[in-house]
């Protein structure tokens, strides 16, 4: 199992053009920063993490996201679930609306990881005043 891409996103939907046709992801509002009118404040930003399972023995794993303040190592912030992909070679999503608590400006960044394949992802969020 691979990681395909992470955004922090305002919405996702997905359609089809026409019945059992291929699915569309239709994604708005991507964003890498954000701003505060006050500190300390928190956030509840939906990261949407797109997966891909590249063969039938990667179709389960597990979808680690660990958030830190940039440049340091303590977690403000973890989420874990496993994830099974259904059938191979297709694409997954999943959704993490972590809670994020800035003192002030900022950036904590969200590491995306799939522990069985090493497959990692690294997507900031920085607050501006």
């Amino acid at each position: 199992m691979e990681i395909v891409a992470a955004l922090f996103i305002d919405n996702i939907n997905f359609r089809r053009e026409w019945e059992g046709g291929p699915t569309k992801i239709d994604i708005t509002g991507a964003y890498f920063s954000t701003t505060a009118t006050a500190f300390p404040t928190t956030l509840t930003p939906h990261l949407v993490v797109l997966l891909r399972a590249e063969s039938e023995g990667a179709r389960h794993g597990t979808l680690e996201v660990v958030f830190r303040r940039e440049g340091e190592t303590d977690e403000v912030g973890r989420h874990r679930a496993p994830v099974a992909i259904q059938p191979p070679g297709k694409f997954f999503y999943q959704l993490v609306k972590p809670e994020l608590t800035y003192e002030g400006p900022g950036t904590i960044e969200a590491h995306c990881t799939i522990p069985e394949s090493g497959s990692t992802v690294v997507v900031p969020l920085t607050v501006l005043v």
